[in-house]
């Protein structure tokens, strides 16, 4: 790797700030956002955004006549995006009276494409790992995302694993992935958990400690 770069999509804290004129949701079933909900105008335009939805909470704590307020910048689908991730979350009905059962709502989504957070380190870093595997990870045709080969990508992402005394890499992440949203970031933790260290080279000591693997994706 590469450059440092991810998608950062909407969490159930950060999607809590809401328009003023309406009041936030309580979630029950917070909404839970992919990479593929990134809008695809917005990724061929490296921008990033944000959408205001507002929508009213039925008995059962459905959003619905969910409608976007304002979408920021115009035309680049963030509106539209934000209104699927709403609408998949499920909220806490109010008990104040019959009339509000359907209380109206709002609720901010923002879009971030920026640099991925540094990983925490861990006291050691596992050295020469590429010596070390008994089952080197190694990609299969089958392994390249299909929004890539549908977009014509090449690229390559950036894995950190820790280590097991079974010589499984475990607490896999992507570190970094070029370009953001393609896909790569997730295939490539797949790809590096299938492999294993040989156990024989594996010290007590140097279980837990850190290593990165890079992944390339060639689309040719």
């Amino acid at each position: 790797m590469i450059v440092s770069g991810g998608v950062a999509l909407p969490s159930a804290t950060l999607a809590q700030d809401a328009d003023q004129a309406l009041p936030p949701p309580r979630w029950s079933v917070p909404p839970q956002a992919s990479v593929d909900d990134f809008p695809e105008a917005a990724l061929q335009a490296d921008a990033s955004g944000a959408a205001v939805i507002a929508c009213d909470a039925t008995p059962d704590g459905s959003p619905v006549n969910c409608e976007v307020r304002s979408e920021t910048p115009p035309g680049m689908g963030f509106g539209q995006a934000a209104l699927g991730i709403v609408q998949r979350g499920r909220v806490i009905p109010s008990d104040d009276s019959a009339d509000a059962a359907h209380r109206r709502f709002a609720v901010r989504v923002p879009f971030n494409l920026g640099p991925a957070p540094p990983p925490t380190e861990t006291a050691a870093t596992f050295a020469n790992v590429e010596a070390r595997w008994l089952t080197p990870p190694r990609p299969t045709a089958s392994d390249y995302p299909q929004r890539a080969v549908d977009r014509g990508l090449s690229g390559g992402a950036a894995v950190r694993c820790e280590v097991a005394l079974s010589g499984k890499p475990t607490n896999c992440a992507v570190v970094a992935e070029v370009p953001p949203g393609s896909g790569f970031g997730e295939a490539a933790v797949k790809i590096v958990r299938r492999g294993r260290l040989n156990p024989a080279t594996i010290r007590p000591e140097e279980v837990g400690s850190a290593f990165v693997v890079t992944v390339p994706f060639s689309i040719h």
